[in-house]
């Protein structure tokens, strides 16, 4: 039986595009408007009667694209515990966002289970690896869904390696915190692994390669200690939730551009959202319920959400050398359901950060979609 996890730890941002030191990479064609779609698969079983804004049913992945979303985003653990989430998974619904012509980016957690700043557990099948066993391991897994992606004709436009890995990933082998502040080298030796499995498969050089940081105050910290080891990289990927991070509009603006002038990478604020209301819709505990975790110059509203979204997607195209490439949404979809008792959920803990109210009725802010180039 599919059952659903809660979201543990949240920070992360996103944008997108070729970017080095020639002025041919630095262009940036296209402005993303992305979804991260990791929970549709599982909440397809649900039959959940998404709505436009008029209340008609629509069909959630043809709606979207309609609306103007260009990227989805999809999470893959190595085996996961509750069967989500996995290759199969990933592929099939690869082959839907590609039959949309839309870009896919791919999310590799390197664990069975969620991986953030706080938890960067292994998978099961790792974990009593040897450090270089470990980089052997890594090679062969990213390579192989690689090879499985290309094989049917679904290769991401961008890889994401790690989630959220301010604290590195596979601990302990890739730590970087508290007693582990000296382990960079080791850490940038199983990403370097990884990229370098990708960039066997990926022979014509099409995958745009992503890191990512939850957080856009601290991110500068990160990818300086990693400038010794010149990982090939493109894509500095960055999670931004106001509930948990710097509140202060000009200091995210400064901090962005900042990042954008010392790094000359594309940024994509990889994981967005903002609520349209303080209320809930079931018996599940939301991530935001109280005044003092939203932003005072935009209330929890739906027109607040649509506003908060416009500063945003200003704020990203204000990044200096157009290294600012776009967004990502994250759990749009991720509405209060109807589950049976076997799935203990019974709902969400984020129905009032998505884009579908409380009748399932597309919000306002889902108009940026059509109206950002």
């Amino acid at each position: 039986m599919k059952r659903f996890v809660l979201f543990l730890t949240v920070f992360s941002f996103v944008a997108c595009t070729k970017s080095d030191d020639s002025s041919e990479n630095n262009e940036t064609t296209t402005f993303y408007k992305g979804m991260d779609l990791s929970f549709q698969s599982e909440l397809e079983d649900y039959n959940i009667d998404y709505k436009d804004e008029n209340g008609n049913s629509v069909e959630f992945l043809d709606f979207v694209q309609s609306k103007g979303t260009n990227l989805v985003r999809l999470k893959l653990w190595h085996t996961p515990q509750d069967g989500e989430n996995g290759i199969e998974d990933v592929k099939a619904y690869a082959q839907r966002i590609k039959a949309k012509n839309m870009d896919f980016l791919l999310n590799f957690h390197y664990s069975d289970y969620w991986a953030d700043p706080g938890t960067q557990t292994p998978p099961a099948a790792w974990q009593n690896m040897t450090f270089e066993q470990v980089k052997v391991a890594i090679y062969i897994y990213t390579k192989n869904v690689i090879q499985q992606l290309k094989g049917q004709n679904t290769l991401p436009e961008i890889i994401q390696i790690g989630n959220e890995t301010d604290s590195g990933f596979l601990w302990d082998y890739g730590r970087v915190w508290n007693q582990f502040n000296d382990n960079w080298e080791n850490y940038a030796a199983l990403v370097s692994e990884a990229i370098r499995a990708l960039k066997e498969v990926d022979t014509e050089n099409k995958v745009r390669i992503m890191l990512h940081h939850s957080s856009v105050e601290n991110a500068i910290f990160f990818f300086n200690e990693l400038q010794a080891f010149n990982l090939d990289f493109d894509i500095i990927g960055l999670s931004y939730y106001p509930q948990f991070q710097i509140k202060d509009l000009d200091l995210v603006t400064s901090k962005l551009n900042e990042l954008a002038n010392t790094f000359n990478k594309d940024i994509l604020m990889v994981e967005v959202a903002y609520p349209f209301t303080l209320l809930w819709n079931d018996n599940q505990t939301n991530y935001i319920g109280s005044l003092d975790q939203t932003l005072v110059e935009f209330p929890p509203t739906p027109q607040g959400q649509k506003s908060y979204f416009e500063w945003l997607i200003q704020t990203i195209k204000n990044i200096p050398n157009n290294h600012g490439i776009g967004f990502c949404y994250w759990a749009p979809d991720w509405v209060a359901f109807n589950g049976n008792e076997s799935t203990s959920t019974q709902g969400t803990s984020w129905e009032n950060q998505c884009l579908f109210d409380f009748q399932l009725k597309a919000l306002p802010a889902l108009d940026i979609y059509n109206t950002t180039n």
